[in-house]
């Protein structure tokens, strides 16, 4: 089977640039190795939730799903992060940039499964799931992959959106640069004794941040837990019983939300910072987590990603406007040039915070206090982390 696109990795990244180039009428086919199209209709407000900025919304509402998500989702319009053994705060709020809301926390399986409702409807994408790819192969002005049953496909780009283990990226011999961060994120989810309202939370401890979103669910206004722990620490979290859990968390919160309740069961996973050196070879392009993926501390990943489609397809649509191989190595390395520079300069925003606000160092921490005030009282510094944070250019 011969198509222009081939997309391999179906979740939030994956399945929008499909949406969004099967929409412009290109022959694409979305192939994942598990069943993404299949989401329960009991777990559509379970599991993971995205805190999705400006950008990433005029995405979707351009994709036709908005309206879908929106009606399960939770604004922000304040983010309030201080410093756990220090006396400064910083408050960022919408009408610092005329806005309205900063952006919108939304549950993962609910823009999946929203994303799925069109491409199935689409005649230009075939959804193949249950698929694992074994081998790429180019050939003359193609490449061609086989899959574990026995296809052959064709397509003129593979694009690789099958996150941080990708097996494009692998199988394309692109390098990566990666290290473990230290430290384990803890998420859940959580009913508040004082409501969370409309203000993102960050707290910045010795042992690693804790991020509370407000998010809703079946219209219950509660808070989204991700709490990264450096290892030592976490193995202790992990152990505790769900009371002693939750009176470790107002303690480290400083009772600002009271007493907790666990809503979803607490669970799990390590954290590692990963950046391809290029993200692309030879007719072959990565996008999201397949080419970067950065600390969760200030919610930013799957921004990045869909940064990422946005450009991609833009880049795509005009050289086949122009009736040009859409996998031009000037292209390709283009888009690399331009998103490597981006999402590196989040990374290190990200490492920065988290080496800054994990050090012992009492230089270190004067040094962020003082860091902290100046940029509550700066209106310039202020607009541009809100704008930087919210998408806006």
């Amino acid at each position: 089977m011969k198509y222009e696109a081939i997309i391999v990795g179906g979740g939030v990244v994956g399945a929008s640039l499909a949406l969004l180039l099967g929409q412009a009428g290109m022959r694409i086919c979305l192939l994942d190795k598990g069943s993404p199209s299949r989401v329960q209709q009991t777990d559509l407000f379970k599991g993971k939730t995205a805190s999705l900025n400006l950008a990433s919304i005029e995405l979707f509402k351009k994709l036709g799903i908005w309206e879908k998500v929106d009606h399960y989702s939770k604004e922000f319009t304040n983010i309030e992060v201080w410093d756990s053994e220090g006396s400064s705060a910083i408050t960022f709020s919408a009408q610092d940039i005329s806005e309205t809301k900063l952006g919108k926390v939304a549950h993962n399986n609910k823009i999946i499964s929203s994303l799925f409702d069109l491409l199935q409807k689409l005649p230009t994408v075939d959804l193949l799931e249950n698929e694992s790819v074994l081998s790429i192969n180019n050939i003359e002005e193609l490449i061609e992959i086989k899959t574990d049953s026995g296809l052959n496909l064709t397509a003129n780009l593979i694009v690789g959106s099958d996150g941080s283990m990708s097996s494009i990226r692998s199988l394309s011999s692109i390098p990566i640069r990666t290290w473990s961060y230290e430290q384990t994120a803890i998420v859940s989810l959580l009913e508040s004794e004082i409501p969370i309202n409309k203000t993102a939370y960050q707290i910045f401890t010795s042992t690693g941040p804790i991020a509370l979103l407000p998010v809703t669910v079946e219209g219950e206004n509660l808070a989204s837990l991700i709490w990264s722990a450096d290892k030592v620490y976490a193995e202790k979290l992990l152990s505790l019983r769900d009371s002693e859990f939750l009176e470790e968390l107002k303690l480290k919160t400083e009772g600002k939300l009271g007493h907790f309740k666990i809503r979803e069961p607490i669970s799990s996973f390590p954290l590692h910072q990963l950046h391809a050196k290029e993200y692309f070879s030879e007719r072959t392009v990565l996008v999201g987590d397949s080419a970067h993926t950065i600390h969760p501390l200030a919610g930013q990943g799957l921004n990045l990603g869909l940064s990422d489609v946005i450009d991609l397809s833009e880049r795509i649509l005009s050289l086949r406007r122009e009736g040009r191989d859409i996998a031009d190595e000037q292209m390709l390395k283009a888009y690399s040039d331009s998103r490597e520079k981006i999402n590196l300069r989040m990374t290190a925003l990200m490492e920065a915070f988290k080496r800054g606000f994990g050090s012992k160092n009492p230089w270190v921490k004067l040094g962020r206090n003082l860091a902290f005030s100046v940029a509550n009282e700066t209106k310039f510094l202020k607009k541009k982390f809100i704008k930087e944070a919210a998408g806006i250019t």
